[in-house]
């Protein structure tokens, strides 16, 4: 009984954990004077607040012209387009009478076409991770927002990039019962 208290315990815990998994983003938010680049922290009615370098910048809501919001880029993985491999257990086959052989009556390799096989799959593998090395290192904008200085295009547009700040993924349920609160607030009367 304690044995599965104490699993469903951990069951719960592990849960939690796996449903509050945060995603940054990264923002590029271009102002009158310059651009900025960093991860997107917070969103508020004032502007926006971004971890830049490892400081909190705010940049407020006039300054901003456009908002463009990135995922992380992956790291990019070495692809393996063709493997060689002579004396894998796949290429034989056990004959009725106990020995194994190579399939299809095929001879092994010699020294020569093996070495030759390593080196054309090494070229073929090189050539094509350098051919799909500038496509992993693309990463497109996954929301853009115009806000162009106007604080009522950024009002409607508030929401839409709230869902992308670290503040609002780890408290989301907070946000949610402090404008229920609010609203039942709202009713009361002194």
């Amino acid at each position: 009984m304690k044995t599965i208290l104490s699993a469903l315990v951990f069951c719960c815990f592990f849960s939690c954990l796996q449903a509050q998994q945060i995603t940054p983003y990264i923002a590029i938010v271009k102002t009158n004077a310059e651009v900025r680049k960093g991860l997107l922290y917070k969103v508020d009615s004032l502007g926006v607040v971004m971890i830049t370098d490892g400081d909190l910048v705010t940049i407020s809501t006039d300054q901003i012209k456009t908002i463009k919001i990135r995922s992380p880029k992956k790291q990019a993985s070495v692809i393996q387009f063709l493997k060689y491999d002579p004396w894998n257990k796949n290429n034989y086959e056990k004959r009725a009478d106990g020995a194994i052989v190579r399939k299809w009556g095929e001879k092994d390799p010699t020294l020569g076409e093996e070495i030759g096989g390593h080196v054309a799959t090494a070229l073929i593998n090189v050539t094509g991770n350098i051919l799909a090395a500038p496509i992993q290192a693309i990463n497109p904008s996954i929301a853009n927002f115009k806000i162009n200085g106007d604080a009522v295009k950024y009002a409607q547009q508030k929401t839409d990039l709230n869902y992308f700040s670290v503040y609002y993924q780890q408290n989301q349920n907070l946000t949610a019962e402090i404008q229920k609160i609010k609203a039942i607030t709202a009713s009361f009367k002194p």
